[in-house]
């Protein structure tokens, strides 16, 4: 039997990126580089409208091959196209552009324009095996991808096995379209070698994460740092060809602004609405995610609001009032406020050095203009 997947597309990102996509008739020049006058928001909804096609291409191809080969898997692939089009803002794409605005603007648009969508890729691999490792049923307001096979196949142990299936497949798209890349030899080498390291840093971060490392900034330096901002700016540095000091301009850029946006999920997580985080509220609380905010309560609060505290955290079936005590604990704990006080720290950290850096002037707006989009309260 066939079976069809059709998620909701209420991403927290939609309604600020989609209304920029509607106004814009294009923001990418005839080379396919950003157009120079379009504002920063604009810049990325024209990203976005670029690597979202560039997706559906890809996924086209992939769903004509997966058809003629194994027409059963069929209902397995568009799961994960249901997730990979579901939303966002396609932010590390439009990181990738904007560090070949810094250092070569322009430079090879097709193949910056397939790594990107090799990214958005990579971020479905990635959710679609944290979602199964978490338990989180829902992801980008709709169901987690191991949900929606769990009910088209009618057996929850075949809906997680085809899940991780699911994102091995979004796996070897991604291998496949970096390998193909047209670039130049020494550039499309220092773009593997990039790519690679950032897929193992965020495996590496994954791993301190399940197994409850202590060391917070670590996990989010490798499995958020990696991939989010770090490893989509050097992959444009890599396709603009950029030099040992532009490249390490940017990594003393991305290195503080990485750490600052886990921090930004994390409050959210806490603090934050269904509608920001596309989430249940409370998740993170009922996962027992370890958070600087938890390790500062847990620092502060009293001996016996910290037994509540770990009584209550990592408690799947916690309910609404219990969720709401843990935050209440977290916030008189001042943890909120420490976490913020860190998040403007982190922030003019990234800043003092993209004022350093021999950027193109472009670049560098953009690049300044993420440092407040990835930190903002209401991101």
């Amino acid at each position: 039997m066939e079976r069809t997947f059709t998620g909701s597309r209420l991403d927290k990102d939609d309604a600020s990126v989609a209304s920029l996509a509607t106004v814009m008739a294009s923001t990418l020049s005839d080379r396919g580089g950003p157009a120079p006058e379009v504002s920063p928001a604009e810049f990325v909804a024209g990203v976005r409208r670029r690597i979202d096609a560039r997706l559906e291409a890809l996924l086209d191809e992939g769903a004509r091959y997966t058809g003629g080969v194994a027409p059963d898997a069929l209902p397995v692939l568009a799961a994960a196209r249901d997730l990979t089009m579901r939303g966002g803002k396609r932010l590390r794409p439009a990181m990738l552009f904007a560090a070949i605005e810094c250092v070569e603007p322009g430079a090879h648009p097709e193949a910056a324009a397939d790594l990107g969508a090799a990214l958005e890729l990579l971020q479905t691999y990635l959710l679609i095996h944290d979602d199964w490792m978490d338990g989180d049923p829902v992801r980008r307001g709709a169901p987690s991808v191991h949900v929606l096979l769990e009910r088209a196949f009618g057996d929850a142990h075949l809906g997680a096995a085809t899940a991780i299936l699911a994102g091995d497949l979004m796996g070897s798209m991604v291998h496949n379209v970096v390998g193909l890349l047209d670039l130049p030899v020494a550039r499309r080498r220092e773009v593997l070698k990039v790519f690679g390291r950032m897929e193992h840093e965020v495996i590496l971060g994954q791993c301190l994460d399940v197994t409850r490392s202590p060391d917070i900034e670590k996990i989010h330096a490798l499995k958020t740092g990696s991939y989010t901002v770090r490893g989509p700016l050097l992959l444009g540095a890599a396709v603009a060809g950029a030099s040992p000091e532009a490249v390490a301009s940017l990594e003393a850029y991305a290195h503080p602004l990485g750490l600052a946006f886990q921090l930004r999920d994390d409050v959210l997580g806490a603090f934050g609405s269904a509608a920001e985080t596309g989430k249940p509220v409370g998740g993170d609380f009922r996962e027992g995610k370890e958070t600087l905010l938890l390790q500062h309560a847990r620092a502060t609060l009293s001996a016996g609001d910290v037994t509540t505290l770990n009584g209550l955290v990592g408690k799947r079936d916690a309910s609404e009032a219990e969720v709401l005590h843990v935050r209440e604990l977290v916030a008189a704990s001042g943890a909120r406020e420490v976490a913020e006080a860190r998040i403007t720290e982190l922030r003019g950290q990234c800043l003092s050095a993209l004022s350093a850096a021999a950027f193109h002037t472009r670049g560098r707006e953009l690049l300044r203009a993420f440092a407040t989009l990835l930190t903002d309260r209401s991101r």
